[in-house]
């Protein structure tokens, strides 16, 4: 249900003209999750998606992030953040990609709109 909501969401963003910048690296960012919950602390979400975001491919990282929490690690969960480029504020979704013990693989997509 949520990959359909996010979906959607993609696409209403599409139709109104707004562009979306996807990670594409294909190992994507890899997190540690922790506690007897497993979730990626909102901290450590919000630096490796700073750190991580613009590489390999694109030479523009983020100056700051804020996320709503943490991620659980869990396939196919994901946090909302906003990112701030060059000071113009942008929606930021950090999905997961994999899980395999405590290691978290996210990926990250940029609404290309101001927030």
């Amino acid at each position: 249900m949520k990959r359909i909501v996010i979906a959607l969401a993609v696409v209403a963003a599409l139709a109104l003209g707004a562009g979306i910048y996807l990670n594409t690296n294909t190992d994507g960012a890899v997190l540690t999750a922790s506690g007897a919950t497993h979730v990626v602390p909102r901290a450590e979400v919000e630096k490796h998606a700073e750190e991580d975001y613009g590489r390999p491919l694109r030479d523009e990282a983020p100056d700051s992030v804020s996320c709503e929490g943490g991620l659980q690690a869990k396939k196919a969960e994901s946090v909302d953040c906003t990112a701030v480029f060059k000071g113009e504020r942008k929606p930021m979704t950090i999905s997961v990609t994999g899980v395999e013990g405590d290691e978290v693989t996210v990926d990250f997509a940029v609404l290309n709109k101001s927030a």
